[in-house]
């Protein structure tokens, strides 16, 4: 071989190797590892939420790394559950791989129940509760209200509800078992008045009905009085109790006003009225005739004297009566001796009665009556004096003109003082009726109920007297 051959020979030797060992080391150069990652398994749905996909090629003999824009199939949805497969595929120089991942959209916000509440409610006991209402609402299935259960217990209920990824919420509601209503009262009837003075007040009464108790009209309370002989406002309360302590009140207000005129003018007498009046008294018999006339609401009128019974004066005051002065004593001869002799008896017997009462009369009935001729026997004409100086001092006297006999030494049957009483008043062909009786006769007030019970069935209406009532004089005899 010539040398010339060898040489050329060479050199096409060292570029052959050159080329496979530069090819070589090329080779090695650009030899990758691709990695391909994922970020996330699970991610909540109806989120901005994304997941972060890598893919990184590495050198596999200089460690050199190429961020690679991998190509991705199937993308997320996030507004919906469930489990997605992403595929990603990554390439770099002669290297390719791909990968699946799994990812999960999950519901994992439970629902949320919201329970409604009117103020102040509230369950009556031993009543059923009634729902005051709930919704429930959850962040992927929207409403979910028709989805809710109920367990109801005594006191308690609880609300649960699941959507539909197995998110399960629970809410409870405390049973308020009370009753802080009280019972509600209806006045019948005005309920305010304004009645002239002296006439009898009739109370309407009232009604009460309860939430709980329904009609507790029997449970009412009725507290205040009427006077009806003294002009002032008065109040009437009316107050009732529910079983659970709640008291309802109403009031009436009377309005008592001076009369427009006398009860005993002839227009005033069409309404057929009746005094009923007692002399002499009180006595042992006086207790019971008041709680005749309480047991019809009758008011009458005392003449009395000093027995020693003070308390039954303070009793008939107390009751609405009118108590007037007959005398501290009843014997003619200190009483008819003198104009002076009289009044001394007179105002000593009202000194009395404005003790016990606070109020000092100005009604008086003679002893005998103004018409009394025994008067003669110890001052000639004191009669005629005597009924013209009380009017002239602002006093009234007061006779009568129906008699009911008991007055006589001899006593009578209760059923012959009923009827004198009662053809007495019929005699007055619907005059005022000033009836005489004696509150010491024990016969006598035993014929009051029955007396009581014909009037008012016959359309009378009783009154106590007052300064303006019918006088019922009598003629003079001394």
């Amino acid at each position: 071989m010539s040398k010339t051959k060898w040489i050329l020979l060479t050199v096409i030797g060292a570029l052959v190797l050159g080329a496979v060992i530069g090819t070589v080391i090329y080779i090695r150069k650009t030899t990758v590892d691709i990695e391909i990652t994922c970020d996330k398994e699970k991610i909540a749905v109806g989120t901005d939420e994304t997941v972060t996909i890598r893919a990184v090629a590495k050198g596999r003999y200089d460690g050199r790394e190429f961020e690679l824009t991998p190509e991705i199939d199937n993308p997320l949805d996030t507004s919906k559950t469930g489990t997605y497969e992403i595929t990603v595929k990554a390439k770099k120089y002669r290297e390719e791989k791909t990968v699946t991942f799994a990812v999960n959209v999950v519901d994992e916000v439970p629902p949320v129940i919201e329970l409604y509440t009117q103020p102040e409610y509230f369950t009556l006991p031993g009543r059923t509760y009634t729902e005051e209402g709930f919704s429930a609402s959850d962040a992927y299935d929207g409403d979910i209200t028709d989805r809710v259960v109920r367990d109801v217990s005594e006191d308690r209920i609880v609300y649960s509800v699941t959507d539909s990824s197995g998110n399960r919420t629970e809410a409870v509601r405390e049973i308020i078992y009370s009753d802080p209503i009280a019972p509600e009262i209806t006045v019948l009837g005005e309920q305010e008045i304004t009645q002239e003075r002296r006439y009898p007040y009739e109370d309407a009464g009232a009604t009460a009905v309860d939430n709980y108790d329904g009609d507790i009209t029997d449970r009412i309370v009725v507290s205040g009085s009427v006077d009806t002989t003294t002009i002032g406002d008065y109040v009437i309360e009316y107050s009732a109790t529910d079983t659970f302590g709640n008291v309802g009140t109403a009031n009436r207000i009377i309005h008592i006003i001076e009369r427009s005129k006398p009860i005993g003018e002839e227009e005033e007498a069409k309404g057929k009225v009746i005094y009923l009046t007692f002399d002499d008294g009180p006595s042992g018999y006086t207790s019971k005739l008041l709680d005749v006339l309480d047991k019809y609401n009758v008011k009458a009128t005392f003449f009395v004297c000093n027995n020693g019974l003070d308390w039954l004066i303070e009793e008939e005051y107390k009751r609405g009566h009118t108590v007037a002065v007959h005398g501290w004593t009843h014997d003619y001869k200190k009483l008819y001796s003198s104009v002076d002799g009289f009044y001394e008896n007179f105002y000593k017997m009202q000194d009395r009665i404005y003790e016990l009462t606070g109020e000092r009369p100005t009604l008086l009935r003679f002893p005998g009556g103004s018409s009394n001729a025994v008067s003669r026997q110890y001052c000639k004409g004191i009669m005629t004096t005597l009924t013209k100086d009380v009017e002239e001092k602002g006093l009234h006297y007061f006779d009568w003109n129906v008699l009911a006999g008991d007055s006589e030494a001899q006593p009578i049957s209760t059923e012959q003082v009923y009827k004198n009483v009662i053809n007495g008043i019929l005699y007055l062909k619907g005059k005022p009726a000033v009836v005489l009786q004696h509150d010491i006769k024990g016969f006598s007030v035993n014929a009051v109920e029955d007396i009581i019970k014909w009037g008012l069935e016959n359309g009378y209406t009783f009154l106590p007297l007052d300064e303006t009532s019918y006088g019922a004089h009598q003629r003079l005899n001394n």
